[in-house]
């Protein structure tokens, strides 16, 4: 498998990073991560920009354009021989001349792209639904880089691991204020009745790019959406829940910390955005 290290198309077993690269030494990175149809990335467009625009808001430095970007992906695509594929980019701050907290020194971003074979989720889980849980942990809605795919995913990886032993699929975050934030690696939507629900901005998530789609979606699918701060005893009430993100797209939610959604099943609006959602992948992919 080839991956790209810092302008060089490397054997992955050759792939290697400095020790002193500061995405490894303090996780001083963001991260796109994203899925190609048929050979086509759905919304690359949506992700570089969301990636470059992390970086300037970081104060990283922007090594390889929008182009560039998107040229070597297809590039990674082409050479392992990948349609349907998953794909990272990331990009460091890289090597600091003086170490430490001291930015101002740092020379242009590490970038490592790789592309995957895409492994779906069991068809199961989109037929019955997953269950999921309210993690322990709080999100802070005032967080620096609450907005931002850092790299970063510690506090995701110790509440998700905590939510697999408890035999649940996903775990959702609440914020300080205890609204419903969004799940380690997702957003969360919720339908009562023609209403499609999700947390804003905010409440300190995660803008991603699917929950982007699905909310052009909503009016194609005739539900109205309210994004706002909701407590997780909404929950009680809703008829449907699902999470998002590019990787998974939609995947229902039939139970939260024990308590059934609705009627415990998948329900319609849930099926129709998603049918919906592949739907526009197919046309702006042609796969």
């Amino acid at each position: 498998m080839k991956v790209f290290v810092n302008g060089v198309m490397l054997d992955e077993n050759n792939a290697k990073i400095s020790v002193f690269d500061r995405g490894f030494l303090y996780g001083d990175a963001v991260i796109e991560t994203m899925r190609s149809y048929s050979g086509i990335v759905f919304r690359l467009n949506d992700h570089i920009e969301r990636l470059f625009s992390s970086m300037k808001s970081m104060k990283i430095r922007q090594g390889l354009s929008n182009k560039e970007t998107e040229k070597i992906i297809y590039e990674l695509l082409r050479l392992n021989k990948l349609k349907d594929a998953s794909i990272r980019v990331t990009m460091s701050r890289g090597i600091s001349k003086n170490r430490g907290f001291n930015i101002s020194q740092n020379e242009a971003a590490s970038a490592v792209i790789t592309a995957a074979n895409f492994l779906p989720r069991p068809a199961k889980f989109y037929d019955s639904g997953i269950k999921t849980d309210i993690s322990r942990y709080r999100k802070s809605s005032r967080s620096l880089v609450t907005r931002f795919k850092v790299s970063n995913y510690l506090e995701s990886i110790i509440a998700r691991n905590e939510a697999v032993s408890r035999n649940s699929f996903e775990t959702f975050f609440l914020n300080e204020s205890g609204h419903i934030c969004e799940g380690t690696v997702s957003n969360v939507f919720m339908v009562k009745g023609s209403r499609l629900m999700t947390p804003s901005v905010d409440c300190g998530i995660l803008p991603g790019i699917t929950r982007k789609a699905v909310l052009e979606l909503s009016s194609f699918a005739g539900v109205g959406v309210e994004e706002g701060m909701f407590k997780d005893d909404i929950l009680n009430e809703c008829d449907e829940v699902f999470i998002t993100n590019s990787l998974i797209e939609i995947i229902p939610v039939i139970e939260v910390d024990g308590i059934r959604i609705g009627s415990g099943r998948v329900g319609p609006v849930t099926r129709n955005i998603h049918k919906l959602y592949r739907d526009t992948v197919k046309k702006e992919t042609n796969s």
